[in-house]
């Protein structure tokens, strides 16, 4: 299901070395996008930075920079 993102905090853990994304949703919950290459990391903390509005789907992981997305199930 769609969540809107309410905040976020860009993370790299040193040991083990790699990059996380920890994100706030507006329903009080939390999701974490863990194992990221440097990339990946890059590219989603720029979206994340210059979009106004950034879903996450909880179940499958994706992020969506949109208004809202559209043709997909009922939005949270």
């Amino acid at each position: 299901m769609w969540k809107k993102v309410e905040d976020y905090a860009l993370n790299f853990h040193n040991k083990p070395r790699r990059y996380a994304i920890h994100i706030k949703l507006v329903d009080g919950s939390d999701a974490i996008m863990d194992h990221l290459s440097t990339e990946e990391f890059n590219a989603l903390g720029n979206l994340l930075r210059s979009e106004n509005q950034v879903w996450y789907h909880s179940t499958r992981g994706d992020l969506c920079a949109h208004s809202a997305p559209q043709h997909e199930e009922d939005l949270d």
